[in-house]
């Protein structure tokens, strides 16, 4: 194999992956790339919750809070239903 047909091979490689990822990232699975969930302590039994909603093309965050209660973990917010019961798993609900 000569050098030129080597980096054709290379490119073409690489360009079909890249194609291969955009197609799947525009199929409906929008969560690709998706920032991370941010559970942060906000005094004793209460927590601030960011999460990320795609609307516009665009990954936005919605916030919220987690409390304490005497039946477990509340979650107030506009906060996806996953990330609801992503933060009640981490806060031992």
């Amino acid at each position: 194999m000569d050098r030129r047909t080597m980096m054709t091979a290379m490119a073409g490689t690489a360009a079909a992956s890249v194609c291969t990822a955009k197609a799947e990232a525009g199929a409906g699975t929008e969560r690709s790339g998706r920032p991370t969930l941010a559970i942060d302590a906000d005094g004793p039994g209460r927590w601030r919750v960011r999460s990320w909603e795609w609307r516009a093309n665009a990954w936005h965050p919605v916030a919220g809070v987690a409390t304490r209660t005497d039946g477990g973990i509340d979650v107030s917010g506009p906060i996806d239903a996953t990330d609801r019961a992503m933060v009640v798993a981490r806060l031992g609900g």
